[in-house]
């Protein structure tokens, strides 16, 4: 067991197994672009990032797609997509039992502020947190830029008991651009061996093996 003091936990892939409202919501914009459905493995890698940056840069849309795929998916995500998700088996026990002990928790994710909010509620998650950063209206680009934000509106030093955790690259790295430590999750949506050479602190490979490290 660790005894961080703050935890910033990624949402997507980390906390929510929400594949299936992001999935529904690319084939919706796909459907109304005349676009071909895209295989699981590639959703997988627009999870994560902002979805204008995995338009561009996972399925190489130009300005105009990207522009116009980004108002269809939140078109359908906005009304259906955020509520089609489910949190990890065990996970509502973690931040419950991490919360009872006075630990600081945060979410750090790249939803735009108005969706984390209703996402948060939804699932129940608010309840266990002391705050949380999305990317703004959509103007914060990287995930290093939204824990800096969210470390200085809460007047956190970094330092080595402060974790980020999350099952992407950007994850790890936007932790350690923080000076903080970091801890990668094998269940989520990221290529565990990628997270696995960016060298964290921590692999966890299921809730199980997370839970054990931070409480046990």
């Amino acid at each position: 067991m660790v005894n961080y003091s703050h935890i910033i936990f990624d949402l997507d892939g980390t906390l929510l197994n929400s594949k299936v409202g992001i999935e529904n919501s690319l084939n919706y914009m796909f459907s109304r672009m005349d676009h071909d459905r895209i295989g699981s493995v590639v959703v997988d890698r627009l999870i994560g990032p902002p979805i204008q940056d995995g338009l561009k840069n996972v399925l190489g849309f130009d300005e105009r797609q990207v522009e116009l795929g980004v108002r269809l998916f939140r078109e359908y995500y906005s009304t259906k997509g955020l509520y089609e998700g489910e949190l990890y088996a065990g996970i509502a026990e973690l931040l419950a039992e991490l919360a009872d002990r006075g630990t600081k928790l945060y979410v750090a994710t790249s939803k735009k502020d108005r969706f984390t909010e209703i996402v948060l509620r939804e699932f129940g998650l608010d309840r266990y947190l002391t705050d949380f950063q999305g990317s703004g209206d959509g103007g914060l680009h990287t995930k290093a830029g939204i824990i800096t934000q969210l470390l200085d509106r809460n007047q956190l030093i970094p330092s080595p008991n402060m974790v980020m955790i999350g099952d992407t690259k950007f994850d790890i790295v936007g932790g350690k651009a923080n000076e903080i430590s970091t801890i990668g999750v094998g269940y989520g949506y990221g290529d565990a061996d990628e997270i696995r050479s960016l060298q964290p602190d921590y692999f966890a490979d299921d809730v199980d093996d997370l839970t054990e490290h931070l409480v046990y």
